[in-house]
């Protein structure tokens, strides 16, 4: 797919650091041919009689280094639910707070913002200025528990700010279309407003679109932009 539309899509990578020397060169040759801007991580996989590994690991460090050396800059980590019999331990969060302080010229983007630790990923985000939070599983609770996302998006706004909060479609599974629609007409109900505030169209323009732009150096249409005012404003 890539190949045949390279002006619409990114390709992403991926690295398992128990892989040893042979990963490393094989994240070598996946940039060199697809020139990648990020890779997409899942610490609980299971790999013989490994039942996960950690970003904080020596063998994980040289991976990031390899990273920040040959500029793929995008980090995402599934730090979110899992399925049985994978271990739910194995996506705990602390190891990004290692990482991101490690490697501050890379961005972590924590896909499903660290459920059901939310309060432990908030904590380490709000030390940690390159961590942003991806939204893949939290968004589905704008139907089913419409308060329960408020809570949550509410939470991300006050510690990471609308400039760190990515969306996530987890379009393997859906449509996005849906997701995009609710989030457009969604508001933050009036008994929260005083603590979490309210969902602005142009907060909702950043986490829709406009954040993952910056991150993946994306032309914007004018049309799409938040005005410079404001965004003066808001950094």
């Amino acid at each position: 797919m890539a190949r045949k539309h390279p002006d619409r899509l990114i390709v992403n990578g991926a690295f398992d650091p128990r892989e040893g020397e042979a990963g490393l060169e094989r994240l070598e040759e996946l940039h060199a041919e697809w020139n990648l801007r990020g890779v997409k991580l899942y610490t609980a996989e299971w790999r013989g009689s490994s039942k996960g590994w950690k970003l904080s690991d020596p063998e994980a460090q040289d991976y990031l280094a390899l990273c920040e050396r040959l500029g793929i800059r995008n980090i995402h980590v599934h730090k979110g639910p899992t399925i049985w019999p994978l271990n739910r331990d194995a996506f705990d969060v602390a190891d990004i707070d290692h990482a991101a302080s490690a490697f501050p010229g890379l961005n972590f983007i924590v896909e499903h913002s660290g459920l059901p630790r939310l309060d432990d990923f908030c904590w380490i985000a709000t030390q940690e200025p390159n961590v942003y939070a991806g939204l893949s599983v939290v968004m589905p609770f704008i139907h089913t528990r419409p308060r329960y996302f408020a809570q949550i998006i509410g939470e991300l706004l006050y510690w990471l700010d609308e400039d760190r909060i990515v969306f996530g479609s987890d379009y393997a599974i859906w449509s996005p279309k849906w997701l995009i629609e609710r989030f457009v007409d969604f508001q933050i109900p009036e008994d929260l407003q005083p603590e979490y505030g309210v969902l602005t169209t142009d907060v909702k323009r950043k986490i829709l679109g406009l954040n993952h732009a910056r991150l993946y150096d994306l032309k914007v249409p004018e049309s799409a932009q938040v005005p410079a005012s404001d965004a003066a404003a808001a950094a």
